[in-house]
């Protein structure tokens, strides 16, 4: 009985023991030189938009052949889509959607000018979805954005001038909503931004510049919905964010300047939330939704242009943090995170680097000195499991790095000192599909070409022996089995 005791008792410590950590290595870059072999790059994912659907990525590539063409791959399976021109030009296809099961983007076939297409990721499944202009160069469609089962998107048929689109996917149900600006004059829509069942959107008629329209998909639901400054000027809205049952944006009344404005979508509901600079323009600059708020740059004319946020309220619009407090630390490319706001700024000490903030004072902290004595220029942040992904330059090499918030790393790329290595992420999507991530590498030896990760922390849930809910939850199952293993046989020995 003892023996069993002591054995019991044994396995109840090897499973505390068992418990795994948390995997904590860097993943290592693979790169893919199959599309265009040699030094002689096929810019996979590098010269356009690039898109998710179905486990894929979908981007243009070129095999140095058939032109820049549509490609796809899942890191494993690398292959061409379509072939949309055919010979030695390219179709350059882009703005990349999903919608459903298929993903949209535009291209040039050679016959038809730049249009519309769709792709299920099969050759047959690669068609035009619609001749919006007839000839060419095409209606050069552009700002995709999803509500509903449509697609809207600005386009110009030829005789009506750029106005607002949608689609269905069909050519049937591919049609002009409103000529806004009617005639051949453009309305110009864009930043089309989804609040509720509509779309709101810049845009300019016949009798004013632009101001802010909303749109529900048909004719007579495409409306004015403010002219905020009356006559040919403008208020220009611009930045567009949602946030709970508003849309924030900033405009210009020719009253107060350039400043924070919101609407519910209607012309009594579209008000100025607070005069930031006065006199003057506060701006409010790259505005993003996060925890109840809206965060933003601007500048009150005092602390320069600095982070900001709002509730909706004038008391509830405040200067967040003063981060450089000789000049201006210029927030921007806010990206939410593991219940942090992630962003570039510059302050006393540092360059261009990477910052985060929860909204408060003290909650609003310098991540990592990347490049000291200059500038790192993150950007490109895409999450994946427990890190967030971006492009940023160390003073030698623009490569890939991963952050936690705590700890900021390099991703290394492969190759000894022969091959030189440059994530040109510029310019350079990077696209996180399911647990893995994928960019654009450069060498002397490949050129321009794609690679990838696995991010093992993607499926796994926390298992550091930290306090952590998982470990915790282990070590009292192993503890309470133990125990109970043990009662048993005590009191078994009992009875016998």
């Amino acid at each position: 009985m003892p023996a069993k005791r002591i054995l019991t008792a044994t396995l109840a410590l090897l499973m505390i023991a068992a418990i795994p950590a948390r995997a904590a290595s860097v993943p290592t870059l693979t790169v893919i030189d199959t599309i265009r072999l040699g030094a002689d790059g096929s810019y996979a994912m590098d010269s356009s938009s690039s898109a998710a659907l179905n486990g894929y990525v979908y981007f243009a590539a070129d095999d140095g052949s058939i032109g820049s063409e549509l490609w796809r791959t899942n890191g494993t399976a690398t292959e061409l889509v379509k072939e949309i021109l055919s010979g030695s030009n390219s179709s350059y296809p882009d703005h990349f959607t999903a919608l459903g099961s298929y993903l949209y983007f535009t291209a040039d076939d050679g016959a038809h000018g730049e249009e519309l297409w769709r792709t299920d990721g099969t050759a047959l499944g690669t068609t035009l979805v619609k001749d919006i202009c007839s000839g060419t160069p095409g209606s050069d469609p552009s700002n995709f954005t999803l509500l509903g089962n449509y697609l809207f998107f600005s386009a110009d048929n030829g005789a009506t001038g750029y106005e607002l689109w949608r689609t269905d996917g069909t050519e049937a149900g591919t049609t002009l909503v409103k000529d806004i600006r009617s005639g051949e004059s453009h309305s110009y829509p864009s930043q089309f931004t989804v609040l509720g069942n509509f779309v709101y959107f810049p845009a300019k008629d016949s009798g004013s510049n632009y101001e802010l329209w909303r749109t529900d998909g048909t004719e007579a639901g495409t409306t004015l919905v403010k002219e905020i400054r009356s006559g040919e000027e403008g208020s220009y809205p611009d930045y567009l964010t949602a946030l709970e049952n508003n849309l924030y944006f900033e405009a210009n009344d020719g009253v107060n300047g350039t400043e924070l404005w919101r609407t519910d979508g209607t012309e009594v509901g579209t008000t100025l939330v607070k005069d930031i600079a006065s006199p003057g323009d506060g701006r409010a600059y790259s505005l993003t939704a996060f925890n109840g708020y809206v965060y933003f740059r601007a500048n009150d004319g005092t602390n320069g242009s600095e982070l900001w946020r709002t509730d909706g309220t004038t008391m509830g619009t405040t200067l967040v943090n003063d981060i450089k407090t000789s000049g201006s630390s210029s927030p921007d490319l806010f990206t939410a995170f593991n219940g942090h706001l992630y962003f570039i700024a510059t302050d006393d000490t540092h360059g261009r680097e990477l910052w985060r903030t929860d909204g408060t004072v003290l909650g609003t902290t310098f991540v990592s000195d990347i490049n000291p004595g200059g500038s790192s220029y993150p950007g490109s942040f895409t999450a994946l499991g427990d890190y967030l992904y971006f492009g940023a330059g160390d003073g030698t090499t623009f490569g890939l790095w991963r952050t936690d918030g705590t700890t900021t790393e390099a991703v290394p790329f492969p190759g000894g000192a022969s091959q030189y290595i440059n994530c040109n992420c510029f310019d350079t999507s990077i696209v996180a599909v399911g647990g893995r991530l994928y960019t654009t590498v450069y060498s002397e030896a490949i050129g321009y070409e794609f690679a990838y990760l696995d991010e093992p922390t993607y499926v796994l849930p926390e298992t550091n022996r930290d306090g952590s809910v998982w470990t915790v939850t282990l070590v009292i199952l192993a503890g309470l089995t133990a125990a109970a293993s043990i009662g048993l046989q005590v009191r078994g020995a009992k009875r016998a």
